[in-house]
């Protein structure tokens, strides 16, 4: 027994022996790797390249009372030239922000060349300013207003089926207030939310959205943010009959008979609103002068219902007619 036990050891050392080389050489695999690598990436940042990245334009020290009425961007782009590591130190250092004091142009229009500015803005050594977009910034001044212009919502509704709006959608505010120069606002009617789509709506609708950014004029919005509602319910349709037909407009020496004088509609609306709906809700009118006009024998009545009702159907769907003298 003991003679068996000394003969099994170096077996079980030879197995052993290949994995711990196998450990070994994986070792020194990743350790040239990423020597390998950290000399690849040494020698690749030494060389040339060009790159292009924005930063925010802002003006400082416009004048008390008045506002710029010429577009400004509200970045620019610089394409610039450098080894890797400078190039490199620029992207992943501090945010870059280029802004410009009004006191430094001349009065009145005040053309600006960008391409001079940048190329004194924070470039370090080594560092070679290419193209800067756009190369103009050509800034006029005029009087600073203020001016209240109604909310315009940008937004579209998708609903479930079977549900539907009722009422029209309302915005609180309903306007806000603009400040800039007086020459831009006077061409400003109204002003625009975000754009939003809401899908698959079941219940009433409750969102805040943010007003449109005045780019690329400076202008000032107040307040920035607008609360809009819906009221969403469940849809149903009803048949109205009886409805009857009045004709508008008829002279006195004449009479005009609708045949048939009654129609039925089909109206579909919320539920609620369905069910305190009835006949002497709807009007159904033909007038004097589309009789006359006609060409057919036949007219189609019109037909005005309450807000937030759609006229699905109506039966029948044109009415014939009869002129004649007073009896």
């Amino acid at each position: 027994m003991l003679c068996m036990l000394h003969r099994r050891q170096p077996v079980e050392l030879l197995f052993r022996r290949p994995n711990m080389m196998k450990r070994h050489t994986v070792h020194i695999a990743l350790a040239a790797t990423l020597f390998g690598a950290i000399i690849w990436i040494s020698v690749s940042m030494r060389e040339q390249y060009q790159i292009s990245f924005e930063i925010p334009l802002t003006l400082e020290g416009v004048p008390e009372g008045t506002a710029v009425r010429t577009p400004v961007p509200s970045t620019i782009q610089l394409k610039l030239r450098g080894d890797g590591w400078r190039l490199s130190s620029l992207l992943f250092g501090p945010k870059m922000q280029l802004t410009i004091p009004m006191n430094m142009l001349p009065t009145g229009k005040r053309a600006l060349l960008l391409n001079e500015v940048a190329e004194g803005f924070a470039l370090r050594p080594g560092i070679q300013l290419v193209e800067v977009t756009p190369d103009t910034l050509l800034i006029e001044l005029d009087r600073l207003s203020q001016k209240r212009v109604p909310v315009e919502v940008s937004c579209s509704l998708a609903l479930s089926d079977g549900y539907g709006q009722v009422g029209p959608l309302t915005v609180t505010p309903d306007s806000v207030t603009l400040r800039g120069a007086e020459s831009v606002l006077r061409t400003i009617s109204s002003w625009r939310t975000e754009r939003r789509t809401f899908e698959n709506l079941l219940t009433p609708l409750e969102a805040d959205l943010l007003l449109e950014q005045s780019f690329p004029y400076l202008i000032t919005v107040t307040p920035r943010v607008v609360h809009i509602r819906a009221s969403v319910e469940p849809f149903a349709e009803k048949v109205f009959t009886g409805l009857p037909v009045e004709t508008r407009s008829v002279p006195a020496n004449r009479e005009v008979i609708l045949v048939p004088p009654r129609i039925e509609l089909v109206a579909r609306a919320g539920i609620k609103q369905l069910s305190t709906l009835t006949v002497n809700d709807f009007r159904v009118s033909v007038d004097y002068a589309t009789i006359l006009a006609d060409t057919t024998g036949t007219v189609d009545p019109q037909i005005t219902a309450p807000a937030g009702v759609q006229l699905v159907h109506k039966r029948p769907d044109r009415l014939t007619y009869i002129i004649r003298k007073p009896l």
